[in-house]
């Protein structure tokens, strides 16, 4: 039986330029000993279910079933619509199975999530945007978890494809922690294309950048951050004639906006292949006037669904498929860790990264390996159900990983994970008798993952895409604001962050 490492612990009042280079640069898992210390933060007014009725109860939401047999979350049952307030009246029924709220996103548009879905568009006046100790990452989304289980339940072994600070504020969760290069061991669903060097896997179907951007999705920011360049200098030398500098400087900018349009091209036409040739160039361009939400895309993830994988849309984030050429992706950015490993067991190692001739059924970021089997390997308590035809051979590569985080995380305390950390999440309710509700309940940020680890200020090496970003998003108060709309692509039934990438319940 392997060993469980304790996890560092932190004071919430850490600074933010501290918390960086301690943590969040060294891609380093830590749970924070208090809640977000933001004078705006009021998510301990939440665990009061008449309060939270009455700000958001009118609010459409979809929640979901435990699995009859599997006894757990994030698996293939269908999702059920119901109003918020109907949803929190289920929780103080005492007869459990309780239906679980996860990641929101329509089931008739898949890409019309938001930065904010329901019901935390209704609490946007309780939570800042970026919590202070979050320093300059940008966000992708946020997310409430609410749920009622005495025995405990479980999210499954996942990773999710955002940097998470995870807030408890009702209950209990066990997190079972595994570092990103564990994907060799790990029999994630999809196929391994790389890890990037800040720890972010990506896939085969979900060839993403390291900061967690799309190419398409990037190229088209940086179509955009180049016209805004040239408008500015087209401005600036109005009246002053032609200056050599001048000119020099803005041929060069014509020159790189005419290669990323080229690229954008080449991009939408990938996606096209197989589809009826398109002639008018902006309907070749998807919309490119209508680029609102390169900024705020996701998932893990997710943690959640539909399943409809031959209507892949653009996306501007993790968790969705672009169908796009990937040649580039795993060179530019590193090599696969499976690179590292010796040619012994290759067929088992093969397997464990997902290289099967049958098609995923899961979002690639879920592992295989069954949750009742990881924790009775971890000799952790368990109320996950093996699979009938369940057999410890199929997954040898267990064994092989490094001794696993086992953090036990509080009500009133946080979990900062680095993007594609693995994690197995069993949560379980707080003791009726206390407070009355005997629920739990976390609230998340997810934040595109930093890939200039050693630049607190500026923590994104595209600073043109990112700048843009930023500039596009910031309020007149100098606040910032995510794009609300983001296009994530379809999403596989009972999972969180598309097909190819269910974002999990925690």
């Amino acid at each position: 039986m392997p060993k469980k490492i304790q996890i560092e612990r932190v004071s919430p009042d850490i600074p933010a330029k501290e918390f960086f280079s301690q943590f969040v640069s060294k891609r380093k898992p830590v749970v924070i000993t208090g809640l977000l210390d933001d004078p705006s933060f009021q998510g301990r007014k939440w665990t009061d279910l008449d309060y939270l009725g009455a700000k958001a109860g009118d609010i459409e939401v979809m929640v979901e079933p435990i699995h009859p047999t599997a006894n757990q979350y994030g698996t293939d049952v269908e999702r059920v619509s119901m109003t918020f307030r109907e949803f929190l009246n289920s929780l103080k029924d005492g007869e459990g199975p309780h239906p679980y709220l996860t990641t929101q996103y329509s089931e008739e548009d898949p890409d019309a999530e938001t930065v904010f879905p329901p019901p935390t568009n209704a609490l946007r006046d309780e939570f800042p945007v970026v919590p202070r100790i979050m320093g300059n990452l940008f966000l992708q989304q946020v997310n409430l978890w609410l749920g009622k289980s005495k025995a405990g339940s479980s999210s499954g072994l996942h990773h999710d494809f955002h940097d998470n600070i995870y807030c408890l504020l009702k209950g209990r969760k066990r997190f079972v922690l595994f570092p990103p290069s564990e994907v060799k061991h790990l029999y994630p669903y999809g196929t391994l294309a790389t890890v990037h060097p800040n720890g972010l896997i990506a896939y085969e179907d979900i060839p993403v950048r390291s900061d967690g951007l799309s190419k398409r999705a990037a190229c088209k920011a940086r179509v955009r951050a180049l016209e805004r360049k040239i408008d500015a200098l087209k401005a600036k030398s109005k009246g002053k004639g032609k200056a050599k500098g001048v000119s020099k400087e803005m041929k060069a900018l014509m020159e790189a906006h005419d290669e990323a349009l080229d690229e954008l091209a080449e991009l939408a036409l990938d996606e096209q292949e197989g589809e009826e040739e398109v002639d008018d160039f902006d309907a070749l361009m998807g919309g490119l006037d209508d680029f609102e939400d390169a900024g705020a895309a996701g998932p893990s993830k997710g943690p959640d669904d539909e399943d409809d994988e031959d209507e892949a849309e653009e996306w501007t984030g993790i968790g969705h498929s672009d169908k796009e050429d990937d040649d580039n992706e795993a060179g530019d950015d590193g090599q696969d860790d499976s690179e590292e490993d010796s040619d012994e067991d290759e067929d088992d190692d093969q397997m464990a990264l997902g290289d099967t001739k049958a098609g995923p059924t899961e979002p690639s970021s879920f592992s295989r390996i069954p949750t009742a089997h990881l924790h009775r390997y971890l000799d952790l308590s368990t109320t996950a159900v093996l699979p009938s035809t369940f057999s410890p051979s199929d997954f040898p590569g267990l064994k092989k990983t490094t001794d696993p985080y086992v953090v036990e995380l509080s009500e009133g305390e946080m979990l900062y994970l680095p993007a594609s950390w693995w994690h197995e999440v069993t949560s379980t309710s707080a003791d009726e008798t206390v407070g009355g509700s005997g629920i739990h309940m976390a609230f998340n940020y997810w934040f595109y993952p930093p890939d200039a680890l050693d630049n607190f200020d500026a923590p994104y090496r595209d600073t043109l895409v990112w700048d843009y970003l930023r500039q596009k998003d910031t309020l007149p108060d100098g606040s910032h604001e995510p794009g609300e709309k983001t296009r994530t692509g379809k999403r596989a039934r009972g999972s969180v962050g598309g097909e190819a990438s269910k974002k999990a319940r925690h």
